[in-house]
């Protein structure tokens, strides 16, 4: 499908690997122009490069971590001067490192997903928004989880604000809607990224299983997720979506939260 991106420009917040990555070799494909920004300044320009090579279009690396307040607002208008104006912007962060149940949570956890699940995101959007409005709009599409819509006891902190993630982006959405901005939440289940990836290799290993079966059974029987299809996703499964949340194909399409799971209890 024609995304009718080509030559438009985006923004793809943690674009160098995993879901934002498979969405920004989505766009590039279709002729669009990017901006990849990551925490490693180095890896997102040697990442923008590589697409560049490959599509044929203008990609650039930028750095900037978005859970640090000025960082990733500096990334945003470096962006908008050398590839703008911009159409959309993709975010993607967030870390599951500093979680548990509400008891074992202790302050510095909850600033840290408050920071890193929530505020990145919040950062990025505030960032853009200006220069949306100013262009007669454009797309935002936020990053939230399975997870927002399912307990899950180890996941306190992350679930919680992943959750405040999908009420935030609904708001985006009424705010900006008749100024022509629309904003739509992507929520992945289980997807195989580098750090899933190394938790299959280990998994096997634990659970005595064939590596093709290691992550599946750690899902089911740790993770308590009945997916109905019993595998895995794959980044480029989601960047897929991604792209099309972004694209002018999805254009009547806001305030959409959208489960991307396989098939699971929600």
């Amino acid at each position: 499908m024609d995304l009718g991106v080509a030559g438009k420009s985006y923004i793809i917040v943690g674009g160098t690997r995993g879901m934002g990555w498979a969405a920004a070799r989505c766009l590039a494909e279709d002729g669009a122009r990017l901006a990849l920004v990551g925490r490693n300044v180095e890896r997102s320009q040697s990442r923008a490069a590589e697409l560049a090579d490959e599509f044929n279009t203008e990609v650039i690396g930028l750095g900037g971590d978005a859970a640090i307040a000025g960082e990733i607002e500096q990334a945003i208008e470096d962006a908008i001067r050398q590839i703008g104006p911009i159409r959309g912007l993709l975010t993607t962060p967030g870390v599951t490192d500093q979680n548990g149940t509400l008891l074992e949570m202790n302050e510095e956890d909850w600033a840290s997903n408050y920071q890193n699940v929530m505020m990145s995101q919040v950062r990025c959007c505030k960032a853009i928004v200006p220069h949306l409005l100013e262009n007669g709009g454009g797309t935002l599409v936020t990053t939230s989880a399975y997870s927002s819509r399912v307990a899950k006891p180890f996941l306190f902190g992350y679930a919680s604000f992943k959750a405040a993630l999908t009420n935030f982006t609904k708001n985006l959405c009424k705010t900006y809607g008749a100024q022509g901005i629309r904003a739509n939440c992507v929520c992945p289940g289980a997807i195989e990224t580098d750090v899933l990836r190394e938790r299959r290799k280990t998994a096997a290993e634990e659970y005595n299983l064939p590596v093709d079966e290691a992550l599946e059974h750690v899902m089911f029987e740790e993770w308590k997720m009945p997916v109905a299809m019993r595998s895995i996703g794959k980044p480029e499964q989601v960047g897929e979506l991604m792209a099309f949340c972004l694209s002018e194909r999805a254009a009547y399409m806001t305030g959409a939260i959208i489960n991307i799971d396989g098939g699971s209890d929600f």
